[in-house]
């Protein structure tokens, strides 16, 4: 097996390449999320497509400061620990949307939307954040306009 290259993967101060790569896989996983027809009745596929739209936009924006390894170190798939480290500058959420963050991430760090837990599924559905809601701060992370309710 080759051995990667050195100059393949930062070891400096950030990853442009990476910032740049986050950010178009961010935008991917929300068209996933746009894409999804989900079956009746709850399913968790939605959720989980649009926090990690939401991590990977974070974390794009911390590769512009640091490396990769030092952003999946310091950050894991916390979706608070990586908004609450950004600049003050990138930290717009509203106290509603940051409480908004904090309930999917209670979810979503721990892998509730990949793993089927049975108390999940009696105690902590209940408490995840309306779809409609995580889409419209999912758009705000990833700076895109407002959805228009008028478009068919």
């Amino acid at each position: 097996m080759a051995k990667p290259r050195k100059d393949l993967h930062s070891s400096g101060d950030s990853d442009l390449g990476a910032a740049h790569g986050f950010g178009v896989w961010a935008a991917q996983y929300y068209q996933c999320a746009c894409d999804f027809r989900p079956p009746p009745g709850f399913s968790p596929v939605p959720y989980f497509l649009l926090c990690r739209a939401i991590e990977l936009q974070l974390k794009a924006l911390h590769l512009a400061r640091k490396s990769e390894e030092a952003v999946k170190t310091k950050f894991g798939h916390g979706l608070v620990r990586a908004y609450e480290a950004l600049n003050a500058v990138d930290r717009t959420l509203t106290s509603a949307e940051l409480k908004l963050l904090k309930a999917a991430d209670a979810v979503y760090s721990r892998k509730g939307f990949e793993y089927f837990h049975a108390r999940d599924a009696l105690v902590r559905w209940q408490e995840i954040p309306p779809l409609p809601a995580l889409d419209a701060l999912a758009r705000t992370i990833l700076r895109l306009p407002p959805e228009d309710p008028t478009a068919a």
